[in-house]
Parts: C-alpha cells; sequence; structure tokens
C-alpha cells in the first residue's frame, strides 16, 4: 500500500451524489428502526458512486493499481472495482462479529470514501470489515459525527503514510503498529495469493545481484548489464509500478553501490 493523493471530488459526486445522499438521510429519519433491524435497505445506484468520472479519476490517482494490494489488473480481462473505504450497507468489528445495520450509508458518495480496489481485496477479503479502536464509537447514522471513530483499517489517502504502518519480511507484508496488523488481516495482504509479488521480488534480486557483480566493470558489456539491472530497479520503486512499496523497502534494506 503506497500513500495516494485525491484531489478535487468528481462534479457526478457533488450534484447527483449530494442529491441521493440527502435522500437516503430523509429515508432513515422516516424508517430508523427498519434500517437499524436491517429489514429496510438501502438502494445504492453504482451509476452514481461508480460513474465513468469517478472510476477514470481513481485510476489515474491510482496509477491503476489496486489502492491496497497495488496489484495491477491486466485490461481488458480484469478491472477494479469503486470500494467504499467506510461500507455503505452494513460493517462487521471482525469476521466473527454479526453484521452492524446500517452502514455508513450518507457516505456513500462521497469522493473521501471512494477508492479502487481489486476483487481480492474488497469483494473476497474487505467486504463490510470496518474494525476500530474501540467499536462503541461507531457512528452508526448521519446524525454522529465520524470524528470521533479511530478505524484500524488503514486509509490510502489518509493523513498518515501507510510505511510507517506496515513493512515487509522479503515479499510478505509485516504490520509495525496495530493499523498496520490491523489493515493486513483485514485485506489478506499476506496470504500466498499474492505471488506476483515475490515474482518481483526474485527480479529485484537478480537485478542487484547484476549491479553489484558487475560494479566497477567499466568494459562496454559491463557498462550495459548495470544499466539495465538499474532501470530495472528505478522502475519498481516508481508510483505506477505493482507493488512499488515492497519494492522500496526491498531497496532501504539492500542499497545499491554509488
Amino acid at each position: 500500500m503506497i500513500r495516494i493523493v485525491k484531489g478535487v471530488s468528481p462534479r457526478k459526486l457533488t450534484t447527483d451524489g449530494a442529491t441521493r445522499a440527502r435522500a437516503h438521510q430523509d429515508e432513515y429519519d422516516a424508517d430508523g428502526a427498519g434500517f437499524r433491524a436491517g429489514t429496510s435497505k438501502f438502494s445504492f445506484p453504482r451509476s452514481v458512486y461508480a460513474h465513468k468520472t469517478v472510476r477514470d479519476a481513481l485510476e489515474r490517482i491510482q496509477h491503476g493499481k489496486c489502492c491496497y494490494c497495488e496489484a495491477k489488473p491486466e485490461k481488458p480481462y480484469a478491472h477494479l472495482h469503486v470500494d467504499h473505504w467506510r461500507p455503505k450497507s452494513c460493517t462487521r468489528q471482525d469476521r466473527a462479529a454479526e453484521e452492524s445495520w446500517p452502514g455508513y450509508y450518507w457516505l456513500a458518495y462521497t469522493w473521501d470514501n471512494l477508492l479502487l480496489g481489486c476483487h481480492f481485496c474488497n469483494s473476497a477479503n474487505k467486504g463490510d470489515l470496518f474494525p476500530l479502536v474501540d467499536p462503541a464509537e461507531r457512528a452508526l447514522d448521519h446524525h454522529t459525527d465520524i470524528a470521533g471513530e479511530r478505524p484500524l483499517l488503514l486509509k490510502p489517502d489518509g493523513p498518515e503514510d501507510p510505511a510507517a504502518h506496515i513493512g515487509y519480511h522479503e515479499e510478505v507484508p509485516v504490520g509495525l503498529t496495530p493499523e498496520g496488523r490491523a489493515t493486513i488481516a483485514v485485506l489478506g495482504l499476506d496470504r500466498t495469493e499474492h505471488a506476483p509479488r515475490l515474482d518481483l521480488l526474485n527480479r529485484l534480486k537478480r537485478s542487484r545481484d547484476v549491479v553489484h557483480r558487475y560494479h566497477g566493470d567499466t568494459s562496454p558489456a559491463g557498462l550495459e548489464f548495470v544499466a539495465r539491472a538499474r532501470g530495472v530497479l528505478e522502475r519498481a520503486v516508481r508510483p505506477d509500478a505493482p507493488f512499488s512499496a515492497m519494492a522500496t523497502a526491498y531497496l532501504s534494506r539492500n542499497p545499491l553501490p554509488p
């Protein structure tokens, strides 16, 4: 996970999205008991929160990567989902907990709450999970200020750099703080399904070995080997590269010769 900067909200969210959010608030006020029991449900049109302008903006900001695991799905065979960081329909503190209704319905079209996530992170793992340091602080409706919450799930566009919370042992993410450990668990970031991350680490190791082996070799062949290997390493840590956080952590632990 790397830190991202969002910028200005797409107009679709500040117009149609704001209108929908007010309608949901009115619905809740008219039938709070039904929504809290989960018998009444909100309808969240994807045509608003996942509008093309929203998806395009997020894809550009996130460099086409999942905001959580940094995988870069290959188009057109896979795509990223518009994810609600605070779940819109219902929430759970952990996988063993009962669902709590409703979710953060009033934030369903809020730019600050929208991200692009891959199927593995979003649907297969995160779902409606949104753990807090103290579940009793959870905002249960739009009349409660979310500022009182202390989320354990890291926010890629939040105020803190994810690198302060998540480190790496080889290619496997390791939680450095309670937030880092919770984020890894919620998203399944340390599961073996992330095999491409190991493939990248092995390429980085081979490239680093080439740089060290031919360091100081001034022959045309030696210089070319080093240039190519350094190119692989330099591209791997760019923000638009898949798994760049892991690549950056690896090179920080294993610096190259000057």
